[in-house]
């Protein structure tokens, strides 16, 4: 079980958190925030326990650190059109795996398009845009590192039994596949996500991937990734940005829109959620008690809270207060038995849940985002598992 770095803007906070703060165990490179000269120049210690996501989600991208990489789909078809990328997509195979050998990364990843849709002839596209060009290529170059398959589902796939397993049985067609990078796009109004129904359904998906003999490893998740550590040893990711714990592909679209920056937040683990910094400081001043048991010191949080400043959402503090908050409960997790941490999960959303009905008594009101609403819906999710999975 690893917990991997997502990667985006500023990677270099995550960069620092691994090296200096000890937190994670690898980290998972993002082309469009990083060109081809600056990974190549990493430490080779550092790429070893790593992996290069080579991102192909819209392979039209005009993104210009995307074009750094010789095999990006718009750069080796000159203009991407599906048609004429067909011909060139064993030299992109070719040329792809052969960076990341290169580079050292502890696996070799096969791309994947996104759709949007569910396209009944999402398994012919994959296998053709990229699947068996790049196992073919695998093979030539007698590749030893483990391979793993990307694979991008939006939420009406994961939650579509029929679909998920005909993704899956398609998967382990391949015997050469040794695991799959899961991203999951569930598109939602809020930070935290509510739908039960989806989580129960990535937890029957995740169970059953590890069922048939796949490792997994779950990208751009937020908070709701310790959920998922209930199903097994998967590996799961964590990330500064809002970009990097929940997929979208806007990243990947150039655009000349003035965006307003979020409010800063503060991830407080006793609440298993990220608290506006102006509310989770009011709490602070309200009740020592209560504050001591939802915030966990750090050198990063005790600094920023001690700034005559509000931090900006564009400084590291925060971001490296959150990793080493996150990383300890994932460690937490990592020593139990599946069945454990089903007891301790449980235990620490009840907990926070009658924590948020002790800051709502003080009275604090916190906005939409902050007040826990989600605690609840994973409380009946755990419960099901449990029920369904885990009690003998």
């Amino acid at each position: 079980m690893k917990l991997l770095h997502q990667c985006g803007h500023c990677t270099t906070w995550n960069l620092a958190a691994f090296d200096q703060d000890d937190c994670g165990d690898g980290l998972i490179f993002s082309p469009v925030h990083e060109s081809r000269a600056r990974l190549e120049a990493l430490p080779p210690e550092m790429r070893k326990v790593s992996f290069f996501d080579p991102q192909y989600y819209l392979p039209n991208s005009q993104k210009s650190k995307l074009h750094s990489y010789d095999f990006f789909p718009e750069v080796i078809a000159a203009g991407f059109s599906t048609a004429d990328y067909y011909l060139v997509a064993l030299k992109s195979a070719r040329l792809c795996i052969e960076f990341q050998v290169e580079q050292e990364y502890d696996r070799v990843v096969i791309p994947a398009r996104y759709f949007s849709q569910m396209d009944p002839d999402y398994t012919e596209k994959q296998a053709a845009y990229t699947v068996l060009p790049f196992l073919k290529e695998a093979g030539r170059q007698k590749v030893k590192k483990p391979i793993y398959l990307t694979l991008p589902l939006t939420s009406h796939m994961i939650e579509n039994a029929t679909y998920r397993t005909t993704i899956l049985n398609w998967v382990t067609s391949f015997p050469e596949i040794a695991g799959i990078y899961l991203i999951p796009d569930y598109a939602r109004p809020t930070k935290q996500v509510l739908s039960k129904s989806f989580l129960d359904e990535m937890l029957k998906l995740l169970t059953e991937v590890q069922e048939v003999g796949l490792k997994v490893t779950v990208g751009y998740s937020n908070t709701e990734s310790l959920l998922y550590l209930l199903t097994g040893d998967i590996d799961i990711t964590m990330g500064a940005f809002e970009n990097t714990r929940m997929f979208s592909l806007d990243k990947f679209v150039e655009s000349d829109e003035d965006r307003r920056g979020p409010k800063s937040r503060i991830y407080l683990p006793g609440l298993l959620n990220w608290i506006q910094f102006n509310e989770a400081k009011s709490l602070q001043s309200a009740d020592a008690k209560l504050w001591a048991k939802v915030y966990r010191p750090t050198r990063f949080g005790d600094a920023a809270l001690k700034q005559a400043m509000e931090p900006t959402f564009n400084q590291p503090v925060l971001y490296r207060h959150y990793f080493i908050a996150f990383a300890e409960q994932v460690a937490a997790l990592k020593k139990l038995t599946r069945l454990d941490r089903y007891n301790t999960i449980r235990s620490w959303l009840k907990n926070a849940i009658s924590l948020n009905e002790a800051i709502s008594d003080i009275p604090i009101d916190f906005e939409r985002h902050g007040r826990g609403d989600h605690l609840q819906q994973w409380l009946h999710v755990v419960n099901r598992y449990y029920t369904g999975h885990l009690k003998s």
